[in-house]
């Protein structure tokens, strides 16, 4: 990378991570507090529902946001264009789904819950109109002002769910969760965004990022709506208390991987658009980002499977424990997730967004022949096949890779593995004190277990001179230089 291209992606990480850490810890804490308050069946419902609202709202967020953010040189008639599609788009999916409603009442057999998806599906009108703000932001680099907005939207809509739940308002804390996050987000964006609104559309300015964007707009539909429609099918074929142990796990399971794939993805799609055309600078810098993904993401997903037990008994009480083998499977599963999407990530910055799209049919191919097999031999079995469709899609992300910008199995395996490694054995040596019961109480044991862990791959990344963690350490040392 060159020093500019370095500075920029450095900058960009450190307020994405602001910003994904700051808003994930808010989320963190109302979804502790209302897992507490409220019922497995309760989120079950929300299960049900989130795939409606999932493919709406990537339909919404859409390729014209990538397009444009990947575009070197954007102008007015661009942002125009894409605000009218989107909000078009956004008009008609909500009353689509307004009207089905009653069907998807019907068809799960849950009372009221057609009033309950005609609340939460607002979010996908509210979040259209904020769509072009943000996008603009992103390309000007202005990552600390995403990463104010963000965490103050999810801060003023976690003190209103959390009074919400302790007022005993069942389910609609967690159905206005979404709505209120979107809305008050949205304001901000106008507040601090500096794009006025024109409803003008440009036809050939709009052609020109669709022939882009329809392929990414289906394979991020596709992408997005895998979990969801997991829920959906579990809720369909199992209880729906059993469709609430598994969405909190799946929900826990997932954060820790896309949490931390979200902050690189977000620096790396507007870091990595200037030098997509150059092959071997494209290439190095595609490592680096695999590399850091992996050291940061390995160790926060292991640390995660070894605390699990004594972590959901002490934060979401003991209602819960049923999801932790379910949580531990799923987290593992996760990884994958987070290497192969970095890999899509990659194909989208060189414009190979079709690539994508067979990706993600692939995936979708394997996930409803698995269940077709699994579904029958229960919960776990649907787990399983999970873990197995993860890690085979990667490998075809990892092959698709090799062809367009030369970063293939054997590459990724090589510089993923230490972080890999080390982290399994720290995992390894953490999970001792609960194995042979040397700590008892629950917080003192989450404590010493990741104190272990933290320990074990630090020292493990200095015995091995590890290229990450060196250069975290000299970045400190010079920080902390600076401030003296």
């Amino acid at each position: 990378m060159s020093e500019n291209t370095k500075n920029i992606t450095i900058n960009g990480l450190f307020w994405n991570a602001i910003d994904r850490f700051g808003n994930q810890g808010i989320v963190t804490i109302v979804g502790i507090v209302t897992a507490r308050i409220l019922s497995p069946e309760d989120f079950g419902v929300i299960g049900i529902l989130l795939i409606f609202s999932t493919v709406a709202t990537a339909f919404i967020d859409s390729g014209l946001a990538t397009s444009l953010v990947r575009t070197r040189v954007v102008g007015e008639r661009d942002y125009s264009s894409m605000f009218v599609f989107n909000l078009t788009a956004s008009l008609f999916l909500y009353a689509l789904l307004f009207f089905a409603a009653p069907l998807i009442e019907h068809h799960n057999g849950i009372e009221h819950l057609a009033l309950y998806a005609r609340v939460m599906f607002l979010q996908i009108l509210i979040h259209a109109f904020g769509i072009v703000q943000y996008v603009k932001i992103l390309k000007n680099f202005q990552f600390q002002i995403t990463a104010r907005i963000n965490v103050i939207a999810i801060f003023i809509t976690g003190i209103i769910v959390i009074t919400l739940a302790y007022l005993e308002y069942g389910v609609w804390p967690l159905i206005l969760q979404p709505v209120l996050y979107a809305f008050f987000r949205t304001v901000l964006l106008w507040l601090w965004g500096d794009w006025k609104m024109d409803f003008r559309i440009h036809y050939q300015t709009l052609k020109r990022h669709l022939s882009f964007s329809l392929s990414f707009i289906a394979s991020n539909i596709m992408g997005k709506a895998l979990s969801p429609f997991y829920y959906s099918f579990i809720g369909s074929h199992f209880s729906i208390s059993n469709t609430g142990y598994y969405y909190q796990a799946n929900k826990w399971g997932e954060t820790p991987n896309l949490l931390i794939s979200s902050i690189i993805q977000g620096t790396t799609l507007s870091t990595l658009t200037p030098i997509q055309d150059d092959r071997p600078r494209f290439l190095n810098a595609c490592r680096k980002t695999m590399r850091t993904l992996a050291f940061v993401l390995f160790p926060a997903s292991f640390l995660a499977i070894a605390i699990a037990e004594p972590s959901f008994s002490f934060f979401l009480t003991e209602t819960w424990q049923s999801s932790v083998p379910y949580f531990q499977l799923l987290c593992f599963a996760g990884l994958f997730i987070s290497l192969g999407d970095m890999n899509v990530n990659f194909l989208n910055i060189k414009g190979r967004s079709g690539l994508s799209l067979r990706l993600e049919i692939i995936k979708w191919a394997f996930a409803l022949v698995l269940l077709a097999f699994t579904y029958k031999h229960g919960l776990f079995a649907v787990i399983y096949g999970q873990i197995g469709l993860r890690i085979a899609c990667f490998l075809c992300a990892a092959i698709i890779s090799q062809g367009v910008y030369g970063y293939g199995i054997v590459k990724q395996v090589k510089d993923i593995f230490p972080a890999f490694f080390i982290s399994l054995f720290s995992a390894a040596i953490a999970s001792i004190p609960q194995q042979f019961s040397l700590v008892s109480h629950e917080l003192s044991l989450i404590t010493t277990q990741s104190l272990i862990f933290v320990m074990v791959y630090i020292i493990f990344n200095q015995f091995i001179k590890n290229e990450i963690w060196l250069e975290i350490v000299e970045l400190l040392s010079r920080k902390f230089s600076k401030s003296h």
